[in-house]
């Protein structure tokens, strides 16, 4: 812009110097139309910027057009995966799998349909006990039991000889049901003993919820409950599986943790553990269960074929927990979130 100044300045200048060199009329028409010339020339620099803004138009309309289409897939295909941390290491977080709540509860929801957590599966109560090859469901004497799944009625009688378990009597009246479970390729039975009445016959063929007889405490029960099992591969009293990993949860919004603790040479390691929810606050912990590791005994439990667990609590709600233990003096802990009908997975390796 100074330069233009400048030009007009020396344009002036020259114009003068003709003015005063040249006399009459004529030269001062001339004088006249080389000042408006020089004027009027700047005239046409704004054009080149007209031409030069032109331009930024349609830029500015191409670049709405070039964002609305990226934005629009790409919440829908980062989102749909986050739910479910995929890949992920249970050695170092934890992993979120599908489960198997394949089962309905053996005790309706007019009764008491949760499991006892004093004596949950592979527990020995602090060694007070035999090894808990299944789980109970306290109620009074004579509720009705009913059928978790379809399937054909293999037993229904008192367990003797002793066929289902160590020793004769154990369980006292005892039905089992053989299934057969479209997700699986192998055998898979139910467990209920106990009854003070069985109400259906070896060979029947019953339905999902069918009552097949009625609480009481025959066998070896200490007071009325229903002692219910899962066995896999075969019905063998160490074809066991955990049944708060297959039976379906208290309602939608449930899931389920399973604990691995090792060596470096893949030994089990069993110690207690305790499960704690994490409340708003980074110190607010609700504690939610205490659990014993399967116990190793004479007759040791099974685990769960993809597992292996030597842990495992199902049917407690969605949110993020602390799982914590000591170990040879060490104090190991592990946050992991639990998602409804999912079963969280966390590995521990320790070497010794």
């Amino acid at each position: 812009m100074k330069n233009k100044i400048l030009l007009k300045r020396k344009g002036l200048e020259n114009n003068s110097v003709l003015l005063s060199s040249m006399k009459g009329r004529p030269y001062f028409l001339l004088v006249f139309f080389v000042f408006f010339f020089t004027a009027c020339a700047p005239a046409p620099t704004p054009v080149p910027l007209t031409a030069k803004a032109t331009p930024i138009r349609p830029t500015q309309t191409e670049i709405p057009a070039t964002l609305t289409p990226t934005a629009e897939p790409s919440p829908t295909a980062t989102n749909i995966p986050t739910a479910t941390p995929i890949p992920c290491d249970a050695y170092e977080s934890f992993c979120v799998e599908d489960g198997h709540f394949w089962l309905a509860r053996p005790i309706s929801t007019e009764f008491n349909y949760e499991i006892e957590p004093a004596y949950r599966y592979g527990s020995t109560i602090n060694g007070k006990r035999d090894p808990h090859h299944g789980v109970e469901f306290i109620n009074a004497f004579g509720v009705p039991i009913l059928a978790a799944a379809d399937g054909r009625v293999i037993h229904a009688a008192e367990d003797k000889p002793a066929f289902y378990a160590p020793w004769e009597r154990f369980y006292g009246n005892l039905v089992v049901i053989e299934h057969d479970l479209p997700e699986l390729d192998t055998p898979f039975y139910t467990l209920y003993a106990h009854l003070s009445v069985i109400n259906i016959a070896e060979g029947e063929v019953v339905e999902a919820g069918q009552a097949v007889g009625n609480v009481g405490m025959s066998g070896g029960a200490i007071g009325s409950h229903l002692h219910f099992e899962v066995r896999m591969g075969g019905y063998e009293y160490s074809d066991t599986r955990n049944p708060e990993l297959w039976l379906q949860a208290l309602d939608a919004m449930h899931g389920g943790i399973v604990v691995r603790i090792e060596n470096q040479t893949g030994k089990l390691l069993r110690v207690p553990l305790v499960i704690d929810k994490v409340g708003g606050a980074e110190d607010s912990l609700e504690r939610i269960a205490s659990l014993d590791a399967y116990a190793p005994e004479t007759h040791p439990v099974g685990v769960d074929d993809d597992w292996a667990e030597t842990h495992a609590i199902g049917e407690i709600p969605a949110g993020e927990y602390r799982v914590s233990f000591s170990y040879a003096g060490q104090y190991w802990e592990r946050f992991a979130k639990v998602h409804p009908d999912k079963v969280t997975t966390i590995y521990f390796l320790i070497e010794e």
